[in-house]
């Protein structure tokens, strides 16, 4: 006759979630946060600025012309400068057809430049600050700067 003993046996998890909780902390503290704050500006590279010459006295000052697209809740405002204009929604969401024509407008008078810079309003929903910055870079507007300001 065999007689089978029962095993009772619990197998205790808590030191396996303490040891899995301070894995997870460690984890947290020794990331590198601070890519997180790295965003493309329109700053020129340190090395385009010491490569060009300073001006001489004659040359005449090229002004260069500030490009700027702001998301609001309401509208989309381009700018130039201090020149703005406004493009209101359409049923609650941005004309981005309206939008694509003001950077059309722009490729027209400013061919080459890349460049523009995207603010949004505090209470601009996410999703049109991605609609806008994409079809800026649909647009060939490529640097892409973000004012958070």
């Amino acid at each position: 006759m065999s007689r089978r003993n029962s095993i009772n046996f619990e197998l205790n998890l808590v030191p396996f979630i303490d040891l899995l909780s301070t894995l997870i902390c460690f984890l947290l503290l020794t990331s590198v946060w601070q890519e997180l704050d790295a965003m493309s500006t329109n700053a020129p590279p340190p090395a385009a600025q010491t490569s060009q010459p300073p001006p001489s006295a004659d040359s005449p000052k090229v002004k260069q012309i500030h490009l700027g697209v702001a998301v609001g809740e309401s509208e989309i405002s381009v700018s130039e400068d201090e020149k703005t204009a406004d493009i209101p929604n359409l049923n609650g969401r941005p004309d981005i057809r309206a939008l694509q024509t003001a950077l059309a407008d722009w490729r027209l008078r400013f061919p080459g430049r890349i460049d523009v810079t995207l603010k949004a309003s505090n209470r601009a929903p996410y999703k049109y600050l991605v609609v806008v910055m994409d079809t800026l870079i649909k647009e060939n507007f490529s640097d892409v700067g973000i004012d958070l300001n």
